[in-house]
Protein backbone atom coordinates (compact mmCIF):
# COMPACT_ATOMS: atom_id res chain seq x y z
CA UNK A 1 0.00 0.00 0.00
CA UNK A 2 2.92 2.74 0.78
CA UNK A 3 5.22 1.87 -1.93
CA UNK A 4 1.39 2.21 -4.13
CA UNK A 5 1.44 5.54 -2.52
CA UNK A 6 5.05 6.70 -3.22
CA UNK A 7 4.46 5.73 -7.21
CA UNK A 8 1.57 7.69 -7.66
CA UNK A 9 3.28 10.93 -5.89
CA UNK A 10 6.38 10.52 -7.81
CA UNK A 11 4.50 9.64 -10.82
CA UNK A 12 2.38 13.52 -10.37
CA UNK A 13 5.68 15.15 -9.45
CA UNK A 14 7.15 14.21 -12.70
CA UNK A 15 4.21 15.33 -15.14
CA UNK A 16 4.07 19.08 -13.33
CA UNK A 17 7.80 19.21 -14.12
CA UNK A 18 7.18 18.29 -17.57
CA UNK A 19 3.92 20.20 -18.07
CA UNK A 20 5.25 23.92 -16.62
CA UNK A 21 8.71 23.36 -18.78
CA UNK A 22 6.79 22.66 -22.26
CA UNK A 23 5.00 25.99 -22.11
CA UNK A 24 7.50 28.14 -20.26
CA UNK A 25 6.27 28.49 -16.80
CA UNK A 26 9.33 27.91 -15.33
CA UNK A 27 11.00 30.97 -17.44
CA UNK A 28 10.89 33.83 -14.85
CA UNK A 29 12.51 31.58 -12.66
CA UNK A 30 15.27 29.81 -14.71
CA UNK A 31 16.57 33.01 -15.66
CA UNK A 32 18.27 33.83 -12.72
CA UNK A 33 19.74 30.77 -12.53
CA UNK A 34 21.11 30.72 -16.09
CA UNK A 35 22.32 34.56 -15.73
CA UNK A 36 25.60 33.47 -13.86
CA UNK A 37 26.39 31.12 -16.68
CA UNK A 38 25.99 33.83 -19.32
CA UNK A 39 27.41 36.52 -17.65
CA UNK A 40 31.17 35.62 -17.68
CA UNK A 41 30.62 35.44 -21.62
CA UNK A 42 29.15 38.67 -21.66
CA UNK A 43 31.78 40.83 -19.88
CA UNK A 44 34.70 38.49 -20.96
CA UNK A 45 34.44 40.78 -24.70
CA UNK A 46 33.81 43.96 -22.56
CA UNK A 47 37.09 42.82 -20.68
CA UNK A 48 39.18 42.73 -23.73
CA UNK A 49 37.74 45.46 -25.93
CA UNK A 50 38.66 47.75 -23.39
CA UNK A 51 42.24 46.67 -22.57
CA UNK A 52 43.72 47.97 -25.94
CA UNK A 53 42.34 51.22 -24.87
CA UNK A 54 44.62 51.75 -22.79
CA UNK A 55 47.90 50.97 -25.03
CA UNK A 56 47.47 54.14 -27.03
CA UNK A 57 47.79 56.37 -24.39
CA UNK A 58 51.02 55.30 -23.62
CA UNK A 59 51.80 56.15 -27.05
CA UNK A 60 50.64 59.26 -27.13
CA UNK A 61 52.67 60.52 -24.72
CA UNK A 62 55.80 59.40 -27.15
CA UNK A 63 55.83 62.57 -30.15
CA UNK A 64 56.03 60.60 -33.73
CA UNK A 65 58.64 62.51 -35.64
CA UNK A 66 59.05 60.35 -38.20
CA UNK A 67 58.06 62.15 -41.95
CA UNK A 68 56.03 60.38 -44.57
CA UNK A 69 55.74 62.23 -48.04
CA UNK A 70 53.60 60.99 -50.82
CA UNK A 71 52.60 61.74 -53.87
CA UNK A 72 48.65 62.72 -53.83
CA UNK A 73 48.15 64.84 -57.11
CA UNK A 74 50.83 64.28 -60.22
CA UNK A 75 51.76 67.08 -62.67
CA UNK A 76 50.14 66.15 -66.10
CA UNK A 77 51.26 68.90 -68.37
CA UNK A 78 48.98 69.57 -71.51
CA UNK A 79 49.67 68.22 -74.75
CA UNK A 80 50.81 70.68 -77.09
CA UNK A 81 47.69 71.72 -79.65
CA UNK A 82 49.91 72.26 -82.36
CA UNK A 83 53.44 71.19 -83.45
CA UNK A 84 55.77 72.39 -85.93
CA UNK A 85 59.01 72.38 -87.42
CA UNK A 86 62.16 74.51 -86.75
CA UNK A 87 64.25 73.62 -89.98
CA UNK A 88 68.55 75.22 -89.21
CA UNK A 89 69.12 74.85 -93.32
CA UNK A 90 66.30 77.49 -94.00
CA UNK A 91 67.40 79.77 -91.36
CA UNK A 92 67.62 83.56 -92.67
CA UNK A 93 66.24 82.68 -96.48
CA UNK A 94 64.05 84.86 -98.32
CA UNK A 95 60.51 83.44 -97.67
CA UNK A 96 61.03 81.27 -94.82
CA UNK A 97 59.87 82.30 -91.06
CA UNK A 98 63.13 80.64 -89.95
CA UNK A 99 65.32 83.81 -88.39
CA UNK A 100 68.03 84.15 -86.16
CA UNK A 101 66.21 85.92 -83.79
CA UNK A 102 63.40 83.09 -83.55
CA UNK A 103 66.21 80.76 -83.09
CA UNK A 104 67.52 82.57 -80.18
CA UNK A 105 63.76 82.70 -78.42
CA UNK A 106 62.77 79.45 -78.94
CA UNK A 107 66.55 78.27 -77.47
CA UNK A 108 65.91 80.47 -74.75
CA UNK A 109 62.66 78.38 -73.90
CA UNK A 110 64.48 75.46 -74.74
CA UNK A 111 66.86 76.42 -71.67
CA UNK A 112 64.46 77.03 -68.94
CA UNK A 113 63.02 73.40 -69.70
CA UNK A 114 66.10 71.24 -69.23
CA UNK A 115 67.80 70.53 -66.54
CA UNK A 116 71.56 70.02 -65.59
CA UNK A 117 72.71 66.58 -64.92
CA UNK A 118 74.84 63.62 -65.07
CA UNK A 119 73.58 62.79 -68.34
CA UNK A 120 75.76 62.39 -71.42
CA UNK A 121 74.49 65.62 -73.07
CA UNK A 122 74.48 67.18 -69.63
CA UNK A 123 70.68 67.68 -69.75
CA UNK A 124 67.71 65.93 -69.87
CA UNK A 125 63.91 66.76 -70.25
CA UNK A 126 62.47 68.49 -67.21
CA UNK A 127 59.52 66.54 -65.81
CA UNK A 128 57.41 69.54 -64.34
CA UNK A 129 57.73 73.39 -64.88
CA UNK A 130 60.73 75.68 -63.62
CA UNK A 131 60.25 78.45 -61.73
CA UNK A 132 62.06 81.12 -59.86
CA UNK A 133 61.12 80.35 -55.62
CA UNK A 134 61.60 82.98 -52.96
CA UNK A 135 61.56 80.77 -49.99
CA UNK A 136 61.73 80.98 -45.99
CA UNK A 137 62.61 77.33 -44.39
CA UNK A 138 60.81 76.76 -41.63
CA UNK A 139 60.86 72.99 -40.60
CA UNK A 140 63.86 70.55 -40.98
CA UNK A 141 62.32 67.18 -42.67
CA UNK A 142 65.47 65.53 -43.14
CA UNK A 143 67.20 64.55 -46.21
CA UNK A 144 67.42 67.93 -47.14
CA UNK A 145 64.00 68.40 -47.38
CA UNK A 146 61.80 71.49 -46.00
CA UNK A 147 58.42 73.22 -45.02
CA UNK A 148 59.20 76.53 -46.19
CA UNK A 149 56.92 79.57 -46.68
CA UNK A 150 57.90 80.74 -50.86
CA UNK A 151 56.48 82.63 -53.35
CA UNK A 152 56.87 81.67 -57.26
CA UNK A 153 55.18 83.19 -60.86
CA UNK A 154 52.84 81.31 -62.68
CA UNK A 155 55.18 78.87 -65.14
CA UNK A 156 54.17 76.62 -68.26
CA UNK A 157 51.80 76.64 -71.08
CA UNK A 158 48.73 78.66 -70.35
CA UNK A 159 50.33 79.61 -66.79
CA UNK A 160 49.34 75.55 -65.34
CA UNK A 161 51.31 76.05 -62.27
CA UNK A 162 49.62 78.49 -60.82
CA UNK A 163 51.41 81.78 -58.94
CA UNK A 164 52.10 81.21 -55.18
CA UNK A 165 52.29 84.33 -52.85
CA UNK A 166 53.56 83.33 -49.21
CA UNK A 167 52.57 79.79 -49.49
CA UNK A 168 53.84 76.75 -47.64
CA UNK A 169 55.18 74.57 -50.31
CA UNK A 170 57.94 71.51 -50.06
CA UNK A 171 61.21 72.07 -50.95
CA UNK A 172 64.42 69.66 -51.81
CA UNK A 173 67.48 71.71 -52.11
CA UNK A 174 70.62 70.21 -53.30
CA UNK A 175 72.46 71.81 -50.69
CA UNK A 176 72.46 70.91 -46.62
CA UNK A 177 70.72 74.31 -44.92
CA UNK A 178 68.84 75.01 -41.63
CA UNK A 179 65.21 76.31 -40.49
CA UNK A 180 65.23 79.96 -41.02
CA UNK A 181 67.62 80.47 -43.95
CA UNK A 182 65.82 82.72 -46.83
CA UNK A 183 67.37 82.63 -50.51
CA UNK A 184 65.86 81.99 -53.73
CA UNK A 185 66.23 78.63 -55.66
CA UNK A 186 65.75 77.36 -59.86
CA UNK A 187 62.89 74.87 -58.78
CA UNK A 188 61.13 72.01 -60.77
CA UNK A 189 57.20 71.92 -59.93
CA UNK A 190 56.75 67.71 -59.25
CA UNK A 191 53.32 67.78 -58.18
CA UNK A 192 51.23 68.03 -55.17
CA UNK A 193 52.55 65.29 -52.37
CA UNK A 194 51.10 64.53 -48.99
CA UNK A 195 53.22 65.44 -46.37
CA UNK A 196 52.56 63.69 -43.37
CA UNK A 197 54.75 64.96 -40.05
CA UNK A 198 54.58 66.07 -36.44
CA UNK A 199 54.94 70.46 -36.64
CA UNK A 200 57.43 72.57 -34.44
CA UNK A 201 56.94 75.52 -35.12
CA UNK A 202 54.19 77.79 -33.30
CA UNK A 203 51.28 77.53 -32.95
CA UNK A 204 51.51 74.06 -33.84
CA UNK A 205 54.22 72.57 -32.21
CA UNK A 206 53.68 68.78 -31.16
CA UNK A 207 50.92 68.50 -33.59
CA UNK A 208 50.65 65.82 -36.12
CA UNK A 209 48.51 65.98 -39.56
CA UNK A 210 48.63 65.37 -43.04
CA UNK A 211 49.27 68.42 -45.59
CA UNK A 212 48.84 69.00 -49.05
CA UNK A 213 51.27 71.16 -50.49
CA UNK A 214 53.36 71.97 -54.06
CA UNK A 215 56.46 70.09 -54.30
CA UNK A 216 59.54 71.92 -55.83
CA UNK A 217 62.88 70.14 -56.50
CA UNK A 218 65.87 72.65 -56.40
CA UNK A 219 67.96 72.32 -59.74
CA UNK A 220 70.40 74.20 -62.36
CA UNK A 221 69.23 74.79 -65.77
CA UNK A 222 71.08 74.95 -69.31
CA UNK A 223 72.97 78.23 -69.38
CA UNK A 224 71.31 80.76 -71.70
CA UNK A 225 74.62 81.43 -73.62
CA UNK A 226 75.97 81.64 -77.48
CA UNK A 227 77.89 79.02 -76.46
CA UNK A 228 75.41 76.74 -75.27
CA UNK A 229 73.69 78.27 -78.59
CA UNK A 230 76.46 76.94 -80.90
CA UNK A 231 76.30 73.38 -79.16
CA UNK A 232 72.80 72.98 -79.36
CA UNK A 233 72.88 73.84 -82.99
CA UNK A 234 75.92 71.15 -83.70
CA UNK A 235 73.31 68.46 -81.69
CA UNK A 236 70.85 69.38 -83.86
CA UNK A 237 72.95 69.22 -86.99
CA UNK A 238 74.03 65.50 -86.01
CA UNK A 239 70.56 64.58 -85.32
CA UNK A 240 69.23 65.21 -81.94
CA UNK A 241 65.65 64.75 -81.66
CA UNK A 242 65.29 67.75 -79.45
CA UNK A 243 61.64 70.17 -79.30
CA UNK A 244 60.91 72.96 -77.17
CA UNK A 245 57.13 73.90 -76.25
CA UNK A 246 56.06 77.37 -75.95
CA UNK A 247 53.27 79.45 -75.71
CA UNK A 248 51.80 81.14 -78.82
CA UNK A 249 49.41 83.55 -79.98
CA UNK A 250 47.54 82.85 -83.18
CA UNK A 251 44.40 84.46 -84.55
CA UNK A 252 41.20 82.87 -82.90
CA UNK A 253 39.78 80.75 -85.96
CA UNK A 254 35.75 81.36 -83.86
CA UNK A 255 35.85 85.12 -84.99
CA UNK A 256 38.89 85.32 -87.72
CA UNK A 257 41.01 87.16 -85.68
CA UNK A 258 38.03 90.25 -85.31
CA UNK A 259 36.96 90.29 -81.99
CA UNK A 260 33.75 89.49 -82.51
CA UNK A 261 30.77 87.86 -84.46
CA UNK A 262 28.75 89.05 -86.32
CA UNK A 263 24.37 88.08 -86.19
CA UNK A 264 21.97 89.13 -88.67
CA UNK A 265 19.21 91.66 -87.51
CA UNK A 266 15.70 91.66 -89.12
CA UNK A 267 14.51 94.87 -90.50
CA UNK A 268 18.34 96.30 -90.01
CA UNK A 269 21.62 96.57 -92.54
CA UNK A 270 24.08 96.22 -89.98
CA UNK A 271 24.44 92.89 -88.57
CA UNK A 272 25.25 93.01 -84.64
CA UNK A 273 28.37 91.85 -83.24
CA UNK A 274 28.44 89.46 -80.68
CA UNK A 275 32.09 89.87 -78.87
CA UNK A 276 33.93 86.38 -79.16
CA UNK A 277 34.41 84.59 -75.65
CA UNK A 278 37.26 82.48 -76.84
CA UNK A 279 39.39 85.19 -77.45
CA UNK A 280 38.13 88.05 -74.75
CA UNK A 281 37.15 90.16 -77.84
CA UNK A 282 41.08 90.50 -78.33
CA UNK A 283 41.03 88.38 -81.92
CA UNK A 284 44.09 86.05 -80.63
CA UNK A 285 44.22 83.11 -78.39
CA UNK A 286 47.31 81.73 -76.93
CA UNK A 287 47.87 77.76 -77.06
CA UNK A 288 50.73 75.71 -76.53
CA UNK A 289 53.10 74.78 -79.74
CA UNK A 290 55.52 72.06 -79.79
CA UNK A 291 58.63 73.37 -82.17
CA UNK A 292 60.71 70.13 -83.04
CA UNK A 293 64.34 70.91 -84.90
CA UNK A 294 65.47 69.76 -87.67
CA UNK A 295 69.03 70.18 -89.64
Amino acid sequence: MNTRLLLALLASTLSVSAQTTAFGTKTAEAAPAAAPATAPAATAPAATATAPTTKPKAADDEVDNSVVITPFRALTPPDAKTTRTFQLSKMNKLGFTETSKELQRLFSAFATQRIVDGSPNGSSKATGYLASINYSLIQDLGDNRFLAKAAWPAAGPNEVLAAGVDTMAILLLDKPAKVGDTGKISGMHVGTVALLFTANYPPLVGKRFTLRREAFVECATLEDTPAALQKFVEEVNAGADLSVTTNEQVPCKKCGGLGFTREAQKGQLLDKRIPCADCASSGKVIISVETKFAP
